[in-house]
């Protein structure tokens, strides 16, 4: 009875602690190429109301990381983006249209995000 009991305790705990990662996809943000280093390409919005929200930009297809970083809240370039070099090294979903993707991982992983950002000439 007293084992039955313990397994219902660790079976109830097991069901609260549990987190489930909620999938966020930003609209799309339009960047002109070549644009000024520094500039804001989007301001992230938590959805929860942690003041210590912790952001990290995943590097998935290998150059994310050499264009863009968080800094308060907001993505930044920290490189110039040349939407032919993207295109060239088959970064672009849409050959026509310079479309990347950059994922946030947010709070180890209680959310992710996904910011499709279109590059114009």
């Amino acid at each position: 009875m007293k084992i039955l009991l313990n397994l219902l305790i660790l079976l109830n705990l097991i069901n609260k602690v549990k987190l489930t990662t909620s999938i966020k996809t930003y609209p799309t943000v339009e960047l002109k190429e070549n644009c000024r280093i520094g500039s804001e390409v989007v301001r992230l919005f938590a959805t929860s109301n942690d003041e210590n929200i912790k952001l990290v930009l995943l590097n998935l297809g290998g150059f994310e990381r050499n264009l863009f970083e968080i800094k308060k809240e907001k993505i930044i370039t920290i490189n110039e983006i040349d939407r032919e070099e993207l295109i060239i090294s088959k970064r672009c979903f849409n050959r026509l249209k310079c479309l990347i993707e950059v994922h946030i991982l947010v709070n180890d992983g209680e959310q992710y995000w996904v910011i499709p950002i279109h590059i114009l000439e």
